[in-house]
Parts: structure tokens; sequence; C-alpha cells
């Protein structure tokens, strides 16, 4: 069954004609969306239109596809990157994801997940993240996906980390206390946990925080 979302962009950024030429073949009998290719990071000002959730390889020519977030998240702040890539160093995943990957997928992962991955980015729902990385490097990280958290419970998230009371973050954010204690009972829902230190260490192990936070 084609998902209907046409009205979502994908751009494929990779080097290989022949693997770009594939995977369009597979996620267009798949999914119903506009899908745009590139062989390397400087080539997005070829794309004009807005763009939901790139494929990105971490291997490219010139500027490569970690050191390229940056300008792809320039160009499209509110597009979802997933890696996907025959290159699945422990290091170049866990730097990918501290700076704002969504995900990883090994090119050899099977053809559904690919999909099932996509899909689930296209309609605003998060893969996460197997915390044991080693253990699927030559497959996938992708366990299971649930809703993607709001730009307000990723400010409080991120406040969170850097160590910040409630009463800090309700006066970072222009909030009162209560909203804040709401937000964190949101978040400690969200990732399944029932203290702030849990919800640190799940958000690390989903990807939205580095290890280092």
């Amino acid at each position: 069954m084609i998902e209907e979302t046409m009205d979502k962009r994908i751009l494929l950024v990779d080097d290989h004609a022949l693997f770009r030429a594939g995977l369009r073949l597979i996620l267009s009998s798949k999914l119903k969306a506009i899908i745009y290719e590139i062989e390397k990071i400087s080539d997005v000002t070829e794309v004009i239109d807005d763009i939901d959730v790139v494929l990105l390889d971490i291997h490219l020519p010139g500027l490569n596809g970690i050191d390229g977030m940056s300008i792809l998240q320039q160009r499209w702040p509110l597009a979802r990157i997933m890696l996907l890539s025959a290159i699945s160093k422990h290091e170049d995943i866990n730097k990918a994801l501290s700076l704002g990957a969504i995900c990883f997928l090994n090119k050899n992962a099977d053809p559904s997940l690919i999909c099932t991955t996509v899909q689930s980015l296209l309609n605003n729902r998060l893969p996460l993240l197997d915390s044991d990385l080693d253990k699927n490097l030559t497959s996938s990280i992708v366990t299971d996906v649930r809703p993607m958290l709001s730009i307000r419970l990723l400010e409080v998230l991120t406040l969170m980390a850097e160590g910040h009371s409630n009463k800090h973050i309700a006066d970072k954010l222009c909030l009162s206390e209560n909203t804040i204690r709401n937000h964190i009972a949101a978040l400690m829902e969200h990732f399944e946990v029932n203290n702030r230190t849990k919800i640190i260490i799940a958000a690390q192990h989903a990807g939205y925080l580095s290890r280092e936070d």
C-alpha cells in the first residue's frame, strides 16, 4: 500500500548514482513523496524546495556527510536527517547523533526497514536508538518509533541536561514553575522513566542529547 505523503519531500545525498537510483525506486514504490537527489553537500543550492527528510551518506566527495550536516540544518532547519551509510564506525554515528541526526541505518538494511523508518520520520515519529550501538552496527540502529518531542519539550530537556533547576528553567523560558513541572512529567511519560536523571540518560540513548551533556 502506498502512503499518501505526496506533500512531503525527501532528499537523497549520496555520491553513488546507482545506489541513489535503487533507493529512489524502493522509496517511490512505498511512499508517495517527492524525492530529490544530490551527490555532494555543495549541491544543496540545486534544491529550492523545503525538505522533510534527508537520507545522508557519511563519506561524500568534498565535505563529508557529518561535517556537512550544519549546512543541511541551516538550509532546512526542520528537516529530519537520517544517516544511511555502509560505513558504520561507532564514533562517526555518535558524532552525527550529537550534531542532530535522528538515526542511522546501514545501506545493507532490509528495504522494508528503510521505508518504514523514512515513513516514521515523514509522520514526525522518532525511531529510537539501541543503547548498545556496537551490537547492531552491521545492520541498523532503529529499534522502535515514538512521537517526536515538541520544540518546547526539547528546550526543557536541554536546560535540564545543563543542570538547571525548575525555577531557572522557568525563568529562562518565561514560564511558570508549574508549567515546567508539567513539561518534565511529559518527558517522563515520553521516555517511560520516573525521574530527571533517567530522562537525560534515555534522551542520550535516543539521540536527543550527546553523551557529554
